[in-house]
């Protein structure tokens, strides 16, 4: 065999055992694309895609343990006691062809030492929840507070805002918000009062309360106007709330006025003992000393000759902790109650 031969054998044998040995390779397979989750900044900060969809979802919470002693609502809760808090919140936003369609979510969970077990879930424990909202182009059906209260931005900057207490919480309700690009808003809502009608008993109804209102905020100036109407009561009440941030410093004054100064109803509950009486008064401020550190107080009055003051000190040390002792001292001068109370607490609270 010459040596051309030779070489093409050997090539020949070579590419017969490549051949032979590429049958049995292992080929790696192609990684499977991954999804990474998208920032969605069209509704606010902390919002993110859900992957695979085009909806916007944020979650949150916040815990807090207070410690307190004596109690501004009440002249029979002397001594001390504590409550730990935590809170889940849970945000849905994607856009429509009829606009933003909305989902909030709030639940909360209460440990109290001093908390009738017969009545909630065991341990002391108390879980409720305290929002649950489906919105759509301004339309808002399910479980929220009340318009009559939120719509005005409740009360002061303090926990003991309602010893004199200023409309119904946490209702069921289907309502419409209009806003204009100007800073005016308007709204209207019927809500379940929770009565239903015994006709062998004739005291309450099967219809919804009413509420509505109109504001002007322009987040410098507010003023505001509200009304509602007990439909079981057959009365109701107007609450009227200015307001404005001045640098540091943020002051407003609320007042709100019974239809029957003689009797409660939803929108007029009065405080712990009695009612209102024909009307009351609710007037705070606010003043910012750093990026940390701020102080606010609040007093209320009403026509039955309940006296409300209230104050804190707010510090957060760190972006999302607060830390916040707060006085409350109330006073009661009617037929039911001639007494006073104080209160004291410290709060620790953590917000995510």
């Amino acid at each position: 065999m010459n040596i051309k031969g030779l070489l093409f054998g050997s090539a020949a044998a070579l590419v017969a055992v490549s051949g032979a040995q590429a049958a049995d390779a292992i080929v790696a397979a192609e990684p499977e694309p991954m999804e990474y989750v998208r920032v969605c900044d069209a509704f606010g900060t902390g919002y993110f895609y859900i992957p695979g969809t085009e909806t916007c979802l944020k979650v949150g919470g916040r815990v807090r343990f207070d410690a307190t002693y004596g109690d501004a609502y009440s002249v029979n809760n002397d001594g001390t006691y504590t409550n730990t808090r935590a809170e889940l919140y849970m945000n849905s936003a994607s856009d429509t062809e009829y606009g933003a369609l909305k989902t909030s979510l709030v639940a909360r969970f209460d440990y109290n030492p001093r908390y009738d077990v017969s009545t909630l879930d065991g341990n002391n424990t108390r879980t409720r929840i305290m929002e649950a909202t489906i919105s759509l182009g301004g339309f808002q059906v399910g479980l929220a507070d009340s318009l009559y209260e939120s719509f005005v931005d409740y009360a002061g900057n303090v926990d003991s805002d309602d010893v004199i207490d200023y409309g119904p919480s946490e209702v069921n309700q289907i309502s419409y918000t209009y806003k204009a690009d100007n800073g005016f808003s308007a709204f209207v809502a019927v809500e379940d009062d929770g009565q239903i009608k015994h006709d062998h008993i004739g005291a309450s109804s099967d219809w919804p309360n009413v509420s509505g209102g109109v504001k002007f905020d322009n987040g410098t100036f507010m003023a505001a106007l509200v009304g509602g109407y007990d439909e079981s009561a057959e009365e109701g009440a107007i609450k009227a709330r200015i307001g404005g941030k001045f640098g540091a410093f943020n002051a407003f004054i609320m007042g709100g006025w019974n239809t029957d100064g003689k009797t409660t109803n939803s929108y007029a509950p009065g405080d712990t003992y009695v009612g209102w009486g024909d009307w009351a008064l609710w007037s705070g401020a606010g003043y910012e000393f750093s990026d940390k550190v701020s102080a606010n107080v609040q007093v209320a009055y009403s026509d039955n000759k309940t006296l409300s003051v209230v104050g804190n000190v707010q510090w957060t040390p760190i972006a999302g902790v607060l830390i916040m002792p707060e006085v409350a001292y109330t006073n009661w001068d009617n037929p039911v109650v001639n007494d006073d109370a104080w209160s004291g607490m410290l709060r620790f609270q953590r917000t995510f």
